[in-house]
């Protein structure tokens, strides 16, 4: 049986949840009432436990360096660990079940045939990550966002070459620079307040998402989720 241990908490909780997202609400009693109406004690307990870490880790909190000979707050440090965090909750709202790419192989519906090819096995590998990569979740999560608000995303995303522009590629964008940073610790400079250029693949990048505006699509996307039925 599933324990709610944040639901649990909800008389301590609820507060910290609505200072995270009170842009969205006048008052914390519209919150409550908000909140009440959630349809699932999955989601309103995922919730109480992704609000407060918002609110701690991203609204209300700072990356502070504490080295000789430097500044205390370092904004693409700061900037860097809010991203992460923000990407962290998002792949944390699928309540999808993950299998290894060897179980995925092994399963019926892949229909996979032994020997396995090279490039059959490169092909497969593709098909595994589009089903189970956390890239799925991000991209889901975007495509939820109401339209208008994809639509000013998008635009936030200018690549040379590219003739049409598309939630699913900027959110794509996104989740490489989260796996960059991951993967290769590569600091997450284009989320700023500036306009940042960059190349990539002989192709020149415009992104001139800042940081407040991750911060606001983020919540606006986990109201979506809350408000989505299971």
């Amino acid at each position: 049986m599933r324990k709610f241990i944040y639901l649990q908490r909800k008389d301590i909780l609820i507060p910290y949840a609505f200072l995270a997202l009170r842009n969205f609400f006048n008052v914390e009693a519209e919150f409550n009432q908000w909140f009440e109406s959630i349809d699932s004690d999955i989601k309103k307990d995922k919730l109480l436990k992704i609000a407060p870490y918002h609110l701690a880790l991203v609204k209300n909190g700072d990356w502070k360096v504490n080295i000789p000979n430097s500044n205390e707050n370092i904004e693409y440090f700061t900037n860097t660990y809010k991203f992460i965090a923000i990407f962290s909750f998002i792949e944390s709202l699928s309540e999808e079940n993950h299998i290894d790419f060897y179980q995925f192989l092994m399963r019926k519906k892949t229909k996979a045939a032994f020997p396995i090819s090279k490039n059959d096995l490169d092909d497969l590998y593709k098909k595994y990550k589009i089903e189970f990569g956390s890239i799925k979740r991000c991209i889901k999560f975007f495509e939820n966002l109401p339209s208008k608000r994809q639509r000013e995303l998008v635009k936030k995303l200018k690549v040379d070459g590219d003739a049409i522009a598309s939630i699913e590629n900027f959110a794509k964008y996104l989740y490489s620079l989260r796996s960059k940073f991951v993967h290769e610790a590569k600091l997450v400079h284009q989320v700023s307040n500036n306009s940042f250029l960059s190349s990539e693949k002989n192709k020149s990048i415009r992104c001139s998402l800042s940081i407040e505006d991750t911060i606001q699509f983020f919540e606006e996307g986990l109201i979506v989720w809350c408000n989505e039925k299971i």
